[in-house]
Formats: structure tokens, sequence, C-alpha cells
């Protein structure tokens, strides 16, 4: 069995879409589980779309956009309206109405989800005019707990759900189902965190006992460097879990941070390949690399730094961290990069609003807080001397950290 991830990029347009067909089509006889993205921008759309119905603003034109978007390329692959794609526009739409007696990430997740529905349902009803596929609802199997937006795995249910149910299905058709989605013991709709759909392919792949997990991407596999952002980058043939895993830790795009721990646990290979040169073999993440690492830069713009100082002018001292961490925690929330003196205690995080104001809820009693953004943070993992002549110099430098392998800075 091959799980196949396609992601926004892959499938923007009616062109995307049979190019999936195209690739789907050419394994045959193959037992091939699809989990596919919302179409290009949609989740950008949708987040817009939270925001402005959250707060009683007015959402009716972004909304009437997004149904055209969709629409339009329905209009270029069918004949007619898929039943299954009405069905979510009009949740959507009854969601949206609803949106502003939740709390803000409940309110994300009944929303956001929507891309993936939709989109699947676009794509299910393309692939049945040329082979036996189904859509399946991946929240019906992936069970997580209701920390809304950044849910996690209830690996216990969610293994003996997808064997029970899921897996006959694939073994009968192609299965086309949704990244990024799962549901709370209640029903409630939850998300895996941005760029969730590589690890729902990871649960699958783990629960499956796939044979391999391929990402297909617009690039021809990864790269040691964004190439919008730097110029010369240099592919990997060959990596291993553990230096992906830290990879993606320090924010690189390369595949989701939850992705490479199931599968790693199974040895099964990951590959990242381009859905536009299919020909390629791409890059592929298996056993232990032993050759030696190209520099890899990884970029990550709107960050904010978050200051906590003491109050009553004591240290900042073990006792005092474990209050703001465990805050964090609370709130799922990633430090990116971090630094403590005597009295304060400065992170870097991505720069969500609705993050930052519950910092300021949770902590503002005990510590004297500071917010400064939007910053940009930079990371060489190992670096070479020569590494460091690819930063953009010309920056004012907020916080940097060295080691012997990797090296930081946050800059305006």
């Amino acid at each position: 069995m091959q799980i196949f991830k396609f992601g926004g990029a892959s499938v923007k347009d009616a062109a995307g879409v049979r190019n999936l067909a195209e690739i789907v089509s050419s394994y045959g006889n193959e037992q091939v589980v699809i989990v596919v993205s919302a179409m290009g921008k949609t989740t950008n759309k949708l987040e817009e779309l939270v925001n402005k119905a959250h707060s009683g603003d007015t959402y009716e034109d972004a909304f009437i956009e997004l149904k055209a978007y969709h629409r339009g390329v329905i209009s270029e692959l069918l004949s007619e309206m898929p039943e299954r794609y009405v069905q979510f526009e009009e949740s959507l739409a009854k969601e949206l109405s609803e949106l502003s007696q939740h709390d803000v990430m409940l309110a994300y997740d009944k929303v956001v989800p929507h891309g993936e529905l939709m989109s699947t349902a676009i794509i299910e009803a393309y692939l049945k005019k040329q082979t036996n596929c189904q859509w399946f609802d991946a929240r019906a199997v992936i069970r997580t707990d209701q920390y809304f937006t950044e849910a996690n795995v209830d690996w216990v249910v969610t293994e003996k759900q997808i064997v029970r149910d899921l897996k006959p299905l694939a073994e009968k058709c192609i299965v086309v189902t949704q990244g990024f989605i799962g549901s709370d013991v209640e029903g409630n709709s939850t998300t895996l965190g941005r760029e969730g759909s590589d690890y729902t392919g990871a649960i699958l792949a783990y629960c499956l006992n796939a044979e391999g997990f391929t990402v297909w991407k617009d690039v021809p596999g990864i790269l040691n460097a964004d190439p919008r952002i730097l110029e010369g980058t240099e592919q990997y043939e060959k990596l291993s879990y553990r230096e992906v895993t830290e990879m993606t830790y320090y924010g690189a795009q390369v595949i989701h941070p939850k992705t490479l721990k199931p599968i790693a646990q199974k040895s099964i290979p990951l590959i990242v390949r381009s859905f536009l040169d299919k020909g390629k073999s791409g890059t592929t993440i298996a056993s232990e690399n032993t050759t030696k690492m190209i520099p890899c830069f990884v970029f990550k713009g709107n960050q904010l730094l978050v200051t906590a100082q003491v109050k009553d002018h004591s240290f900042m001292n073990e006792k005092k961290l474990g209050m703001i961490l465990q805050v964090l925690d609370l709130l799922n929330i990633k430090i990116n990069l971090m630094q403590n003196s005597a009295l304060t205690f400065s992170f870097c995080i991505d720069n969500k609003e609705f993050k930052s104001r519950r910092i300021k809820e949770l902590l503002n009693r005990d510590f004297i807080l500071s917010f400064e953004s939007p910053l940009n943070l930079a990371t060489i993992k190992n670096y070479t001397p020569d590494s460091f002549n690819k930063l953009p110099w010309n920056r004012s430098i907020i916080m940097e950290q060295k080691t012997s392998n990797n090296y930081q800075v946050l800059y305006h």
C-alpha cells in the first residue's frame, strides 16, 4: 500500500487536478490512499473568513470569492456540480453564520477544515470518471484531543479506527481523503496545525503499515534553502529521519514537524517528489545518512519576540521559567529561539494574534511583558565559515545564538 499526499499548490487549479489523476493512474493496480490539502491558498482565505465572521465584520464578499474559485475549477473538470461539494459549501455557510458564539480557536476548527473537505469532494468526482475510487472522511478515523488548531492525536483510538474502517476500503479501491483534520470525542472538527496534511499521511502510513509515503510538491526534492530567498540551492538525494526532524524543528518547510516520528518507528521511507517533473526520483528520507551534510538555510518571517520581566526584582529562576513554559505548553506554542538573563526571559514564536492575546491574559499578573514584531529568524544548520556570507547582513540584530553546528539570528 502506498500513501500519496498532494498539497495545495499541486491542486490549485483544474490542470493540477488532472495531473494528480495522471500520477495516480500510473500506479495501476497498487493500493493507494490519497491525502489532499485545500486547493491553492484556500486555507488563508478561510482564516480570513474566521477572523471576520468571529469579530462580527462583513465576510460575505470573501465567501463569494471563495465559492467562485472552487466552482471555476469544477466548471473546467465536470459537467455538473458534485453533490458532496454542494453539501460542504452549505455547511461552511452555516458555520460562518454561527461563528461568533464560539471561542476563537474552536471557531477556527469549525471553519478551516472545509478547505480539505471541498477539495477532496471535487477530486473524487473527477477521479471517478477514470478509476474506481471512494471519498473518505478523515475525521471519522483520526481521533484527537480538544487542543483546537493544534490538536494531538489519540493514537490508540485512531489506529483501531483506521484498521477497522479505512483499511478494508483501501484494499478495494483508491481512497481520497483529507489532510490536516480530525475530530474529538464529541464529534467537533479539529485541525493538526498548519501544513498538517503531511502529518495525516504519516498517521495513515503508520496505521496501514504502508510500503511507502510520497509527498508530491512543486520542487524536485528537498533543497538546502528556499530558492525564492537564496540563489544556488542544492538538492539532497537522501536524508536521515533524524536530520530532517532537526531541519523541521528549526522551521524548514520541507515536511510537517510531526511527520517523521511515526514513519521512522516503522522504517517507512518518505519520498519528496515533484508533481511538475514526475520522472525525477526526488529526495528519499529513510535510515541514517553518513554522508557529509551541506549547510541548510531556514528563514522564518512574521516572528514575535516576547520578553517577560519579573515584577519584584527577584531572579528569573526555575520556578518562574516553569510558569512561563507551562503557559506556552497550555497554548501549544513552540519556541523558535529563547534567551534568559537574571531578570528576564525572552522567547521568539510565530506571530499569531489570538495566541499572543492569551499569553498576555495568562502571564500579565506575574510578569511585565513586552512584545516586538514583525521580526525575521534565520537559521544555518551544519554551518561552514563561508555560509554566513549568504545571510542578509544589512540587518539590525535583536538576538543571536551559535553552537558547534547551528547558528540562529533574530533580526529586523
